[in-house]
């Protein structure tokens, strides 16, 4: 019969120990990468939240009166007289989008674009206000004055449409109505 292989009780307390600092390392590893995936999933509800804060109180606004009217009674006392044109005040609703802009590859595919397309109408709105501050549109006839402030509302109008998208897709992701 053959002997028993002995084991010197060193090697398998140093086998042990070896066992026991791997799991350490591969159970830390783990719990950081959990810990970077909720502390991702947090500053992806922070931008969203943020996002939303910023884009509501401007659908507010642009739902406080009837733009399609506001544009027919404008138009009509451009058309009765010519020398009149509204003040058109300059706006800033894009700081927190700029503050993320940098970021915006941490939210969710589905929120990017409606987003993205929400500020580039505002961009493109800012660009037309500035135009119509202007003293060159001043200088032009009435039809196309008329014209450029039509322009103007119907980007609002837009800008109403896609503000609401983008909030929709922002709920969707959160799972809650915000």
């Amino acid at each position: 019969m053959a002997e028993p292989v002995s084991i010197d009780p060193r090697l398998i307390a140093a086998l042990i120990g070896a066992g026991v600092a791997s799991a350490g390392w591969v159970f830390k590893a783990w719990l950081d990468k959990a810990q970077d995936q909720s502390r991702r999933q947090e500053r992806v509800r922070d931008v969203q939240t943020a996002l939303v804060a910023e884009i509501l109180p401007y659908l507010e606004a642009l739902q406080l009166f009837d733009l399609t009217d506001h544009l027919e009674q404008v138009v009509d006392k451009m058309r009765r007289q010519p020398e009149y044109f509204p003040l058109v005040p300059t706006e800033r609703n894009d700081t927190v989008f700029r503050a993320v802009l940098s970021e915006i590859h941490v939210l969710p595919e589905p929120v990017i674009k409606p987003v993205v397309r929400y500020y580039s109408q505002l961009f493109a709105i800012e660009a037309l206000i500035e135009d119509l501050r202007g003293q060159g549109v001043r200088n032009l006839d009435g039809d196309a004055r008329e014209a450029m402030y039509t322009d103007y509302i119907s980007m609002k109008v837009q800008a109403l449409k896609l503000g609401q998208n983008a909030v929709a897709a922002i709920e969707a992701q959160l799972g809650r109505r915000l």
